[in-house]
């Protein structure tokens, strides 16, 4: 055998006995049976004490298994790095002393993101899971919940709302999870649920909303389309009578590149409408498939100088340069260009506007989409 050939497996054994150890450890078992108990009795005094005291005495292990090792800063940023995201932070900051001062350490801030399209992106990267119904009822029970809705501007600041919930729920896709809140917690859909069950695609969702007398508007299909949601899109405009759609079906899918969603929704009878910001939304996401197919269409999606500011705008200089290389050429402004490259820092496409020798009344401001 080659020297230190075994020295991995006794790596891996030790580990292995480690986390048997952890998972045996009697303070870990007698947490989480207190947990339980407090969450499913709701109980107080005893429980809630001996909880408090088993997690301190816990905590001070802990510090003792892995503040004594010290592991360098840049080791816990990895950890942290790949294995949490922004929304993980406040369960964690919460599990105990010392992994708040861990937090506070790499100077994460803990703040819970619920804007739609930030959680349609988490979705999409495959590297967060969907919250169970014990997450949501985890919420219910630590935080105080405000009711109803409101806009983010007029929000209490840090607060969660009813509606925060019932529509993270709708975009996930969970009717069990929708049907505790509605059923258990006595909350309501409101006029943005629909939205939120659009862009998370579930048939099974909406079915059941539907089931419950929500009335679905063009906002649905919208959003669908933006998700890249055929089927979820299919089965609305199959209700009776259809759910209503507009323009911004198609400049939504646009967005979201969604080629398909756009190719189904423009082959109806009638058609879904498009318009000038189709192409402009999909310069915006510089999805240049989108672009090329909309505009090879017999009569071709209608373009504006919006189309090329926005590809300028997110830096898409592959999506500019194309739709200047058209005959005749998609219009611009040369000048907005410029700005709105500028204002984002995209100097490569600062450098390839200013080489471009076109006639001096591109660099004059002018109107249109």
């Amino acid at each position: 055998m080659v020297a230190g050939a075994a020295e991995p497996t006794a790596k891996r054994a030790k580990a292995d006995e480690a986390k048997e150890e952890e998972e045996e450890d009697p303070l870990v078992l007698r947490r989480n049976e207190l947990i339980l108990e407090v969450a499913n009795a709701r109980a107080e005094g005893t429980a809630k004490e001996d909880l408090r005291a088993v997690c301190a005495t816990l905590e001070a292990k802990n510090q003792k298994n892995f503040g004594g090792r010290r592991l360098p800063r840049e080791m816990w940023q990895k950890i942290f790095d790949e294995n949490l995201h922004q929304n993980d932070l406040l369960a964690l900051a919460m599990t105990c002393r010392f992994f708040r001062k861990k937090q506070k350490d790499l100077r994460w801030k803990v703040k819970t993101d619920l804007y739609p399209y930030h959680l349609l992106e988490l979705r999409k990267s495959g590297k967060v899971a969907s919250p169970s119904l014990g997450w949501f009822q985890w919420v219910c029970d630590t935080f105080k919940i405000q009711p109803g809705f409101k806009w983010y501007d007029r929000r209490v600041k840090g607060a969660v709302y009813e509606a925060d919930l019932v529509n993270y729920a709708a975009l996930q896709g969970s009717v069990e999870i929708l049907r505790w809140l509605m059923e258990e917690k006595g909350w309501k859909l409101d006029w943005t649920t629909g939205s939120w069950a659009g862009r998370g695609g579930s048939v099974e969702v909406l079915e059941h909303m539907r089931g419950r007398g929500y009335e679905f508007d063009k906002r649905v299909c919208e959003e669908a389309a933006r998700g890249g949601c055929l089927k979820a899109l299919k089965f609305l405009r199959g209700l009776d009578p259809p759910c209503r759609w507009d323009e911004g079906t198609c400049r939504m899918a646009a967005r979201g590149g969604h080629l398909e969603v756009l190719k189904w929704a423009r082959a109806q009878e009638p058609r879904c409408p498009w318009g000038v910001l189709t192409c402009a939304y999909a310069a915006q996401g510089g999805h240049l498939e989108v672009l090329k197919w909309a505009r090879s269409q017999d009569p071709p999606c209608p373009w504006g100088e919006g189309t090329c500011a926005r590809a300028a705008w997110k830096g898409h200089l592959e999506v500019l340069e194309w739709l200047r290389a058209q005959h005749p050429p998609c219009p611009w402004s040369k000048y907005w260009c410029r700005e709105d490259a500028s204002d984002n820092g995209h100097q490569h496409v600062i450098d390839w506007i200013d080489q471009r020798e076109d006639d001096e009344s591109d660099m004059e401001y002018s109107d249109g989409d």
